[in-house]
C-alpha cells in the first residue's frame, strides 16, 4: 500500500488483488510460455521432406493454444487498465515500465492479429519478425514492470 498526497489530499493505493494479480501472472506465463515453444518447433523442428516442409504435430495445438490465452490475455489487459493503471497512473508511479510493457502489449497484439489477414509477403515478415522478437523480449518488460514494484521504486 502507498501513500500519495496530490493538491493536499491523501490518496492510498493498493496492490491488484491477489487473485487478480495470479490470473494475469498465469495467463501472461502461459502466453509467453506457449509462443515461445511454438516459435522452437516452428524454427528448429520442422523438417523437410519430399513434398515441402513438415510442421511439428505439437504447432497447431500450441499456436491454437496460444490464441485462446491472447484472447484472455486482451481481456485481462482491459481489466488491469481500468483498474490497476488508472490508479498508479494518477500517483506518477512506474509510468515509464508500464508504458512500456502496456505499448508492447498493444504491438503484440496488433501483429498477432495482422498475421492472419496480411496477404503481402513482405508484410507477413515484417510482422512475424515483429511479433517473434518482441513476443520473446517482453518478459523482460513485465520482469521490469513487477521488480520495481516489489522494490517500492517509483522512479520508473
Amino acid at each position: 500500500m502507498h501513500a500519495h498526497t496530490q493538491r493536499g489530499k491523501a490518496h492510498v493505493y493498493r496492490r491488484m488483488p491477489r487473485r487478480q494479480r495470479l490470473a494475469v501472472y498465469a495467463t501472461c506465463a502461459a502466453l509467453w510460455v506457449s509462443g515461445v515453444l511454438w516459435l522452437i518447433l516452428d524454427q528448429f523442428c520442422a523438417h523437410q521432406e519430399q513434398f515441402g516442409r513438415t510442421p511439428h504435430p505439437l504447432e497447431a495445438p500450441l499456436l491454437l493454444l496460444h490464441g485462446i490465452l491472447a484472447i484472455a490475455s486482451a481481456y485481462l489487459l482491459g481489466w488491469v487498465s481500468a483498474r490497476h493503471v488508472l490508479l498508479w497512473w494518477t500517483a506518477g508511479l512506474r509510468r515509464t515500465s508500464g508504458a512500456v510493457f502496456a505499448a508492447s502489449m498493444a504491438i503484440l497484439g496488433l501483429t498477432g492479429f495482422a498475421l492472419f489477414f496480411l496477404t503481402s509477403d513482405r508484410w507477413q515478415r515484417v510482422a512475424t519478425l515483429s511479433h517473434d522478437v518482441l513476443g520473446v523480449a517482453i518478459v523482460l518488460f513485465a520482469l521490469q514492470h513487477w521488480l520495481l514494484g516489489r522494490r517500492g521504486q517509483t522512479a520508473v
